[in-house]
C-alpha cells in the first residue's frame, strides 16, 4: 500500500489536539505521510515538522501544495480562511479534508458547487467526526425502520457551553458574522448527522441571541418524516450535550446525554449504558482517528468519494441556510 501524502495547513487547536495525534497513528500504520505543513506561526511549524517523519515547514499553502507532493491537503485554519485554501488545492487536483464549518460568508455554497461541479472525481471532505461516536450510530440504528416506514419522530439536540472553548489558539468561535460563531463550532456538527438522516433534509427557521461569544441558537428542521431541533449555547454554566431519539408512536425515547445511554419507554427507565461523551474533549479528539481511517480507507472508492463531496455541500447549504434565517438586523 502507498502512504496517503498528507499536507496540513493551519497549527492551531484542531490541529495539534486532534488532526496531528491521528496522522501521526497513521503514519505509524503506513496508510499516511505528513509531508508538509504550513501556518502564518514559524514556530508553530517548526514545532510539528519535529513530530513528523519527513514533513518540511511551508510559508503558505500555495507553497505546500506546490513543493510537498501532497495527495490530500487537510484544512485546520479558520472558517474565513477555508475556501481560498480549498480553491487552491481544487486548482491543482490535490483531494481536500477541511474542518468544519464551511458555508459561513455569502456565495460560499455557490462556490463550493462550482469546484465540485468542475472536477467530477476530486474528494472535498468535511470533518464531521461526530458519526463515528458509538452511540450515534445505535442512534441511526434505532431510525432505519422510521425513516424506512415513514413514521414520525423528534431529534433533539442540546448544547450547552460556560462560553467558547478556552484552549483554542485562535478567537474565531466569538466571531459570528465572519466565522459562523457557535452555529458553525457546535450547530453544524448536528446538521450534518440530520444530513446522515435525510439527505433532503431542510431547515424551517433559526434564530440566535446573546453577545459574541456567549450567543445562544436554535434551529428547527425537517428531517424526513420527522423532526429536529438543535440548540445550543455558550452562555451556560456547564459542559453538557444531550441527543434526544423520541418515538412518540412507540412511547419510547433513546437518550444519549453526555457519557450515558439509555432507552425509556413502557413507564420504565431502561438501564443507562456508558458510552463516550461529546462534552469531553478527549472523547471528540479520539473520534478523529475513526475518521482518518475511514477517509484513508476509502479514497480510492468513487461512491464514497461522492456521498463525501455531496454531504460537504449540502451541509454547508443547511449551515448557510440557519445563519441567514437567524441573521440579527
Amino acid at each position: 500500500m502507498i502512504p496517503t501524502a498528507v499536507g496540513l495547513c493551519g497549527l492551531g487547536s484542531a490541529a495539534l489536539r486532534a488532526h496531528l495525534p491521528a496522522l501521526c497513528r497513521a503514519e505509524e500504520t503506513g496508510a499516511a505521510v505528513i509531508a508538509g505543513v504550513c501556518d502564518p506561526d514559524p514556530d508553530r511549524c517548526a514545532t510539528v515538522v519535529e513530530r513528523t517523519r519527513r514533513g518540511r515547514p511551508f510559508a503558505d499553502v500555495e507553497a505546500l501544495l506546490d513543493g510537498s507532493g501532497c495527495d490530500l491537503l487537510v484544512i485546520a485554519s479558520p472558517p474565513s480562511a477555508h475556501l481560498p485554501a480549498i480553491a487552491a488545492a481544487a486548482r491543482r487536483g490535490v483531494d481536500v479534508l477541511c474542518e468544519k464549518p464551511l458555508g459561513v460568508a455569502a456565495g460560499d455554497v455557490d462556490e463550493l458547487r462550482r469546484l465540485t461541479a468542475a472536477a467530477p472525481s476530486w474528494l472535498l471532505a468535511t470533518v464531521h467526526q461526530y458519526a463515528h461516536a458509538p452511540a450515534w450510530r445505535v442512534t441511526e440504528r434505532c431510525l432505519r425502520g422510521p425513516l424506512a416506514a415513514g413514521t414520525r419522530f423528534r431529534l433533539e439536540v442540546e448544547v450547552e457551553r460556560p462560553g467558547t472553548d478556552p484552549l483554542s489558539a485562535g478567537g474565531w468561535r466569538s466571531h459570528g458574522d465572519r466565522e459562523g460563531g457557535i452555529l458553525g463550532d457546535h450547530g453544524v456538527h448536528y446538521l450534518a448527522l440530520c444530513h446522515r438522516l435525510d439527505p433532503g433534509a431542510r431547515v424551517l427557521r433559526a434564530e440566535r441571541h446573546g453577545e459574541p461569544g456567549r450567543e445562544s441558537a436554535a434551529v428547527e428542521l425537517a428531517v424526513g418524516p420527522g423532526s429536529a431541533r438543535i440548540a445550543v449555547s455558550y452562555a451556560g454554566e456547564r459542559r453538557r450535550n444531550l441527543v434526544s431519539l423520541v418515538l412518540p408512536d412507540r412511547g419510547a425515547e433513546l437518550r444519549w446525554e453526555d457519557a450515558a445511554l439509555r432507552a425509556v419507554g413502557g413507564g420504565t427507565e431502561g438501564r443507562s449504558h456508558p458510552t463516550g461523551a461529546l462534552s469531553d474533549r478527549q472523547f471528540v479528539n479520539d473520534l478523529y482517528g475513526a475518521l482518518y481511517d475511514d477517509l484513508l480507507g476509502h479514497r480510492d472508492d468513487p461512491a464514497w468519494r461522492e456521498r463525501q463531496r455531496r454531504e460537504t455541500v449540502e451541509v454547508a447549504a443547511l449551515l448557510a441556510a440557519a445563519l441567514q434565517s437567524s441573521a440579527r438586523p
